[in-house]
């Protein structure tokens, strides 16, 4: 229970109401007579209802307040969120000039409305009981205050899930300042529990661009004295912005930690153009986060966030996933469950093949565009659908993100209502019709932003994992010795990626087998671990070899051996990554030469011999 000295009013009281009816999926009488009896018209209402024009997407247009105004008749129906998030009050308000305080006098946030703390507070204490694995790291750790004198600025989603993280952050002795990686997943109710817990948070559900940049600035604080020395980012946005606009910060910057495709993309990118100036910890490519969160977290919102949003009936719906990766790999595997028919767009042949020994159909979009329900984007790329391939859509087809950020589906032709043809229609929260001139209409969901965490809850359980994984990396940049990271992106030591499983495996009455001395001497491992070699997933490795090439300046021979397919695949793409310009197999067992700028690798893949060696 909350400790807040607010006490719910009449108005948070009726929010509640709606959240619980939004969840049972039925509608309260008792509200929606409130509303239907107290509510009149504004002016800029019956402004609205005298106008023809469909309102257009409001962070792609503009910001309409007489678009809050609409789907507020609509707000009570909504299905599309669990919470008061979904919720538009106090739309129209200008949050970043309201006077915020809290009930203690701490007034370093802004949030939409402080008074839902309360709720906010009950959803993390929800969320903490089904992450064991990060509340068992905060009371093992609590003690020793590892993250003492860290001063972390975030930019991640603001969940449930988010909050149990960062007050774990500052049990463990960090202070911290926060914002919202994404305009619409951000928990309002949840930023209010922060915000009331003298948490210096900038965030709400809705923001515009120019509010998502402002929050970015304050959350890191230097206007106001602050000076952060660590970085916890999701998409890289917050990164990138120091690195415009605030350079002097990373010469007090311990560490960057990244959680996503899209932010570890970037970081490999300004390695490459030596404008990293910070070691990073790349916690996406970590086991803990590609094997679950990636996989089972998609697997199991993808099917939540759709009905929410459209109460679709799945059985024999035809539906195409582009990108087999782990995130694909969840989403078929959840919607095949529900009965659809799934084909799979992928350029790894790799993944391809995995696919197709699931029994999935590997087909081109333009060979299915035409027939499909509902088309979902797990690509990790840009532009994978284009206002051709929505040209092509049947009528009332429904068109989904569940990779990251916004730029797998490519809307930015509804930006100007001067030059489009198409006219956007808000139904319901993070619902929009696209509608072409012969009134054929899509269904666009989130405006093609990622959709589980802006229209679905996520499960706890898996956030725990990649949670707990991000908070053993920021103290592992913090504590570390001088110059034993330099200005590289890093993945997590496998011997915390196994700690970090092993702190959930109580939550299942899991007993793990211990080996002999026998056994540890045959396979050549240490009894405590690490189980898996240092070249699972061989990316940074080969990365740093890929860097000192460019230096030495003469032809290296790679003999790379034991990796599973997930790492051969990995290694492939992040080649790739590194603009090989070909290439092409050589002779011999699985081997392949690689062109790198005017270099030669040759490269054997023969299997689990050893450890990397090169020759």
């Amino acid at each position: 229970m909350s400790n807040s000295k607010y006490e719910p009013d009449q108005e948070a009281l009726s929010d509640l109401e709606k959240a619980r009816c939004r969840r049972n999926r039925r509608p309260s009488v008792q509200f929606i007579d409130k509303n239907l009896i107290r509510r009149h018209p504004s002016g800029l209402e019956k402004q609205q209802s005298s106008c023809q024009q469909r309102p257009r997407l409001p962070s792609i247009g503009s910001n309409d307040e007489n678009e809050s105004n609409e789907v507020e008749n609509q707000k009570q129906y909504s299905t599309a969120s669990d919470t008061d998030s979904d919720g538009e009050d106090g739309a129209g308000t200008d949050i970043r000039e309201m006077k915020h305080k809290n009930s203690s006098g701490f007034g370093e946030f802004a949030v939409r409305r402080i008074k839902q703390a309360p709720y906010g507070r009950r959803e993390i204490e929800i969320a903490e009981q089904e992450m064991p694995g990060l509340m068992a790291l905060r009371r093992r750790a609590e003690s020793d205050k590892p993250l003492q004198g860290a001063k972390i600025v975030g930019c991640t989603h603001i969940t449930a899930q988010t909050a149990v993280l960062i007050e774990t952050l500052t049990r463990l002795g960090a202070q911290v300042r926060w914002c919202a990686c994404n305009i619409f997943s951000t928990q309002n109710e949840v930023a209010a529990a922060l915000a009331e817990a003298s948490i210096a948070i900038f965030a709400w559900k809705g923001e515009t661009d120019d509010d998502f940049w402002w929050c970015i600035k304050k959350a890191i604080g230097v206007d106001q004295g602050w000076q952060p020395n660590m970085i916890l980012d999701d998409g890289g946005d917050l990164t990138h912005y120091c690195h415009k606009h605030f350079t002097t910060l990373f010469s007090t910057i311990k560490g960057i930690v990244e959680e996503s495709v899209t932010g570890v993309h970037r970081l490999y990118q300004m390695c490459r153009t030596q404008t990293l100036t910070a070691p990073a910890m790349n916690v996406n490519d970590s086991v803990t986060k590609t094997k679950f969160d990636n996989l089972y977290l998609c697997r199991e919102s993808i099917i939540d966030a759709i009905k929410r949003c459209t109460d679709i009936m799945f059985g024999g719906k035809q539906v195409v996933v582009c990108g087999y990766g782990e995130v694909g790999k969840g989403c078929c595997s959840a919607l095949r469950g529900m009965g659809c028919f799934v084909y799979i767009t992928e350029v790894d042949p790799i993944c391809a093949l995995q696919a197709c020994m699931e029994g999935y159909k590997i087909v081109r979009l333009e060979e299915v565009i035409k027939q499909v329900d509902i088309v979902v984007t797990a690509s990790g790329s840009k532009n994978t659908i284009t206002r051709d391939s929505l040209d092509k859509l049947k009528n009332g087809a429904i068109v989904c993100n569940m990779g990251h950020s916004n730029t797998e589906i490519d809307v930015s032709f509804l930006r100007d209502s001067s030059t489009s043809d198409l006219q956007v229609e808000r139904v319901r929260t993070n619902v929009d019709h696209v509608i072409w001139p012969n009134g054929k209409r899509i269904v666009l969901l989130a405006e093609g932003r990622i959709m589980n965490l802006c229209c679905s809850s996520v499960p706890s359980f898996v956030v725990s994992i990649t949670a707990a994984t991000q908070a053993l990396a920021l103290i592992e940049l913090f504590n570390a010795p001088p110059n034993r990271y330099k200005c590289d992106v890093y993945l997590l030591p496998k011997k915390m990626d196994e700690y970090v499983a092993s702190l959930h495996l109580p939550a299942f009455d899991a007993h793990l087998t211990e080996l002999s001395d026998d056994q540890c001497k045959y396979l050549g491992i240490n009894k405590a671990g690490p189980f898996k070699p240092n070249y699972y997933r061989g990316i940074m490795v080969l990365l740093s070899i890929l860097k000192k090439l460019r230096r030495k300046e003469k032809e290296m021979r790679l003999l790379l051996v034991g990796l599973d397919n997930a790492g051969k695949s990995t290694i492939l793409s992040r080649i790739n990554g590194e603009e090989i310009d070909s290439v092409a197999p050589t002779l011999g067992f699985n081997i392949k030469t690689f062109n790198y700028a005017d270099y030669v690798l040759n490269v054997w893949d023969v299997g689990r011999l050893g450890d990397l060696l090169i020759c």
